[in-house]
């Protein structure tokens, strides 16, 4: 579980911007927060709400770049640079960027630093954090800092119990725990383990929704591949469709053989004054597309506890629709395990549904810099406040200012 997570010089981000799961005693006490085995309270869910290039894509994109750093970078090849970038707009485009998480397995909470560049993890450090009754102790179980004039690594990892010469495997754009999960070693899998149930439909290019994105429309193909090959999450898939009053009944998906290996044929099942009907996937609205997308990443962390990011929650889906996906997060029966979920969306009614520990504000300065807060760090904000009215008459900001 995640507890918190923060950037600086990241995309938009010149300054340095936290976001915060873990929330204090005054917490409503409902179904949208839990106890951490840590004896730490966490919120399930965390909305991003803001005006259009405020920086929401890029926001939502700390999670995931750190998912691919910390487990995936070592897959690359070794001259491949970094997929990041800082902050366009300043002097600081030339400095590297900073990338820190806080998160949770078996109690043990973990503070995983990073500062690198598109060339080089220039330091990388993972430290745990215990919680008992008696007191709270923190180990650093290894630093790696690049020392520019020798051109290597001074590395330290007593307490990590990595083998003699790991060291020397250091790759400048592989992590640490990436380069020893290929060693099979134990702690490093675990944590490895950990960061494979982060789900997201974002990419370094921004939403994979996206028009504009070159592979968008192989997507939807892909996500019907992975349902194809997943019976157990498909029927979940078709349980929930059914609810959402489509027409819907099931979806059939058959891999076809061709020349260039296989094409995926689905054809979707409707059901009407007791006759059923199949049509392609490709003449069904984009609302049941998208949701086809949306259910791939959120069945994935709901069995699980996962942490699921989620950019563009409510684009061609009805508001009531965008509800009824965010309450699986909420309800204990679809959530045994306390998944999270963090996303992005301008359906703003949501904000009725959420407190004021849930809402994530953001909107650029006049330096074209982006800044996000959690609402309950301005003052002022109650508890019994109407979150939506006061937002969209401005009381907080992050509204579009139009002209």
């Amino acid at each position: 579980m995640i507890h918190s997570f923060s950037c600086k010089n990241f995309y938009s981000f010149p300054d340095e911007v936290t976001i915060d799961f873990e929330v204090n005693d005054k917490v409503p006490k409902n179904n949208g927060y839990f106890l951490a085995p840590s004896n730490t309270r966490l919120s399930k869910v965390e909305t991003v709400i803001g005006p259009n290039a405020s920086g929401k894509t890029n926001l939502l994109k700390i999670l995931p770049f750190l998912k691919w750093i910390i487990t995936d970078s070592f897959n690359v090849n070794p001259s491949t640079p970094l997929p990041i970038k800082p902050f366009a707009f300043h002097k600081t485009s030339k400095e590297p960027s900073e990338l820190s998480v806080n998160f949770e397995i078996n109690e043990d909470i973990y503070l995983y630093d990073f500062i690198l560049d598109d060339q080089k993890i220039l330091r990388e450090e993972l430290k745990i954090k215990n919680k008992t009754k008696e007191k709270v102790t923190t180990k650093k179980l290894f630093v790696r800092e690049w020392e520019n004039k020798e051109k290597r690594y001074n590395f330290t990892g007593n307490f990590f119990d990595l083998p003699k010469g790991f060291e020397n495997l250091l790759r400048t754009n592989a992590s640490v725990i990436g380069t020893a999960m290929r060693l099979n070693h134990k702690k490093s899998q675990e944590i490895g383990d950990f960061w494979q149930k982060v789900q997201t439909n974002v990419v370094e290019a921004g939403w994979i929704g996206d028009h504009f994105f070159p592979n968008a429309t192989a997507n939807l193909i892909n996500v019907l591949t992975f349902f194809s090959e997943n019976e157990a999450l498909k029927k979940e898939a078709e349980k929930l469709l059914t609810r959402f009053d489509l027409g819907f009944e099931a979806f059939d998906i058959k891999k076809v053989k061709n020349e260039g290996g296989f094409s995926i044929d689905a054809q979707i099942v409707h059901s009407f004054d007791s006759k059923k009907y199949t049509l392609p996937v490709q003449y069904e609205s984009s609302g049941t597309k998208q949701l086809f997308i949306l259910l791939k990443t959120i069945l994935q962390v709901l069995p699980s506890g996962g942490v699921a990011i989620v950019d563009e929650f409510d684009v061609n889906l009805h508001p009531d629709m965008v509800l009824a996906l965010f309450e699986l997060f909420l309800s204990p029966e679809t959530n045994p395990h306390n998944a999270q979920i963090l996303f992005s969306t301008h359906s703003h009614r949501i904000l009725n549904e959420l407190d004021k520990y849930q809402i994530i504000l953001i909107e650029k300065n006049e330096k074209g810099g982006s800044e996000a807060w959690r609402l309950d760090e301005m003052t002022g904000v109650r508890s019994d406040d109407n979150y939506y009215t006061k937002y969209i008459t401005g009381a907080y900001g992050a509204i579009p200012n139009i002209y």
